[in-house]
């Protein structure tokens, strides 16, 4: 693990979250207006097997991928502590269920949590067929999901609840508080 400074971490920035909470989406958005790299580690992995993340999981099996999303994770943090860059990363809904990756992300960047309530998050998902969490009933999965994933997502240097609040309202949060450097 690299011993950075305080400076250093505020430089990155981690998008945590379940799926459909526009982590991607705010991902790309803010590394377009504050000139940071964005890093989707989905979109990362997919690249390298060649394939979408469902048929990753179909394929190989959720053991593999998740060992393979905490490999690309600490090679892309080691990278971009090397390089001193600046840099907005988005992982999957699963990826901070791990404790090493959630430490090594916790220690290495600042760490926002996209809280998004059930019933929006049903509504962006719709059947889940193109999520391979979701198996059955998309309100169940996500209920299920959630409640074992908010006692490590609450570790968050930050949370935003983006209930009632507009895709302008969430960047406008998400880069004052990147930009007032008011995390941790």
């Amino acid at each position: 693990m690299l011993n950075i400074n305080q400076n250093n971490i505020l430089n990155k920035i981690t998008l945590i979250g379940m799926m459909g909470t526009g982590k991607s989406k705010f991902g790309r958005i803010l590394s377009n207006n504050l000139n940071y790299i964005f890093y989707d580690i989905d979109l990362l992995i997919e690249k390298k097997f060649h394939i979408t993340i469902k048929e990753i999981f179909k394929k190989y099996g959720e053991h593999i991928f998740r060992n393979e999303e905490k490999k690309i994770i600490k090679d892309l943090i080691f990278k971009v502590n090397k390089n001193n860059e600046k840099v907005i990363i988005s992982i999957g809904g699963g990826a901070f269920d791990s404790k090493e990756t959630r430490n090594l992300l916790l220690k290495n960047t600042n760490v926002i949590w996209l809280n998004t309530p059930i019933n929006s998050l049903v509504e962006r998902i719709g059947d889940g067929s193109k999520r391979p969490m979701i198996k059955g009933d998309t309100r169940v999965a996500i209920e299920k999901l959630l409640k074992k994933r908010t006692r490590y997502y609450s570790e968050c240097h930050h949370r935003i609840d983006t209930y009632k609040l507009s895709q302008n309202q969430v960047t406008e949060k998400l880069i004052y508080l990147i930009t007032h450097r008011n995390i941790k």
